[in-house]
């Protein structure tokens, strides 16, 4: 059980890793290098760019989501759920699903919009992207909180 817990644990912060790590380049070295770029330019890279990151970031960020979950279960969460450490676990799950949420339904949708905006929306949706960028990122910063805490019975 305890060779379980730790497979599960370090697919759990790998895909966090890369999850986080992708959000923070995204928004920190991509989305202001593009914007340096002509429009068209942008346009055509965020075709090729966005439909592809879609597909990879969704798959990972549901398998850190899944593997959260389980590492919880298997840890024994379920006999601790009204303790400090429960009631943080059950908060970063929901977090997670919530980040994902923000991803997918918000995120994601603005960057592949952004691909084919005319020049009288581009500006607007780009934008729309940094702010969203923004927010992921603070959820982030709240749910890593929430893991170091964790980490320490909390």
């Amino acid at each position: 059980m305890l060779g379980v817990l730790i497979a599960v644990q370090w697919l759990h912060v790998l895909g966090g890793i890369a999850w986080f790590g992708s959000t923070l380049t995204n928004h920190v070295v991509v989305i202001p290098s593009i914007k340096a770029q002509p429009p068209e330019s942008q346009k055509a890279w965020w075709r090729s760019y966005s439909a592809r990151y879609g597909q990879v970031i969704a798959a990972v960020a549901g398998a850190t989501i899944v593997f959260g979950i389980i590492r919880g279960l298997v840890g024994g969460v379920w006999s601790e759920l009204e303790s400090a450490y429960g009631v943080t676990w059950i908060a970063s799950m929901l977090l997670g699903i919530g980040l994902a949420f923000v991803g997918a339904r918000l995120t994601g949708p603005t960057a592949g919009r952004l691909a084919s905006a005319d020049h009288t929306t581009y500006g607007a949706q780009l934008t729309r992207l940094s702010r969203l960028g923004r927010v992921e990122l603070g959820l982030f910063v709240v749910l890593f909180s929430l893991m170091i805490a964790m980490r320490f019975g909390y």
